[in-house]
């Protein structure tokens, strides 16, 4: 009786039917295995970007003009640091967050490239040795630019926009803060968006229609924002508890990557499952018909 109606239910709904053909082939790439290995390499890439942005911030300090907003800012954020510190520790850092960054990137942008394409059922490391991770090279780099822009823009409208608030809203604080929430939040899963859709093609080196490409970038973008206001509400809870504040922050880390990069593979999935428009792998030139890869 269960399977009859479960039958029914896909022939009636497509969308039914693309998650299971998704659902499936995730299953039969180890999807799970996958999205630990690339979580493995990005957790120590986020380490070294953090590094790099602590040594950033040492020379933004010595701006007099933003010197006490970047003092404000530890001071609600990181108590234990100040400007002078982030100044002092900016070179030696620097270089080893730069250092870093180069080599655990390099394999992060490896292991998700391998991971996506073996979804997709083609060669995982194509090319030469050199030539390949001379183009992994590009790609990080792409996607760090992609990542800056991104965020400078949504930064740089979101602070707009909340001078204009504060500029008309005449007192009125509370639709003032939700007009801000609201516009947070797209400028937030825009950015969310964008990265995904740079993970599931760019990374793989994959072209493909954006429609194809585009509903399984938002259930990753949606997904992020989900994982985010959690992981934001479970340290929130832990932040008083002496037990929580020795692991919390890498543990949480380590999950939060593990479940993203589990959206992200089922997210190929679906881009490899779907039947619109054809996908060229950029690798080898090949045009790939999206109903070749449904089965």
């Amino acid at each position: 009786m269960a399977y009859r109606f479960w039958c029914r239910l896909q022939r009636r709904h497509g969308s039914v039917r693309r998650l299971v053909r998704a659902g499936k082939r995730y299953r039969q790439a180890d999807g799970r295995r996958l999205a630990a290995a690339v979580s493995y390499y990005g957790f120590f890439a986020t380490f070294a970007m953090v590094l790099l942005g602590f040594a950033a911030l040492g020379y933004v300090v010595d701006d007099p003009g933003v010197q006490g907003a970047v003092q404000r800012f530890l001071d609600e954020n990181l108590p234990r640091v100040d400007t002078d510190a982030v100044r002092d520790a900016r070179e030696a850092t620097g270089l080893i967050a730069f250092a870093s960054l180069l080599v655990i990137g390099l394999l992060w942008v490896d292991s998700l490239r391998s991971s996506v394409r073996a979804i997709w059922r083609i060669e995982e490391y194509p090319g030469g040795f050199f030539r390949r991770w001379f183009i992994d090279g590009l790609a990080l780099v792409g996607l760090g630019t992609l990542l800056a822009v991104s965020l400078t823009v949504a930064l740089g409208a979101e602070a707009l926009l909340g001078w204009l608030v504060e500029l008309i809203r005449a007192g009125e604080l509370a639709p003032a803060e939700w007009l801000l929430l609201v516009v947070r939040f797209g400028l937030n899963f825009s950015v969310n968006t964008i990265l995904a859709i740079a993970a599931l093609t760019l990374l793989p080196r994959l072209r493909m229609p954006l429609r194809r490409v585009l509903p399984p970038a938002l259930l990753v973008a949606a997904g992020a924002e989900f994982l985010t206001s959690v992981g934001r509400l479970v340290v929130d809870r832990a932040e008083y508890n002496p037990a929580f504040q020795v692991v919390a922050g890498a543990a949480g880390l380590l999950v939060f990557l593990l479940i993203l990069n589990q959206l992200i593979l089922f997210a190929a999935s679906l881009t490899a499952t779907a039947e619109q428009g054809r996908v060229v792998d950029l690798a080898r030139r090949n045009g790939l018909r999206g109903s070749y890869y449904a089965s």
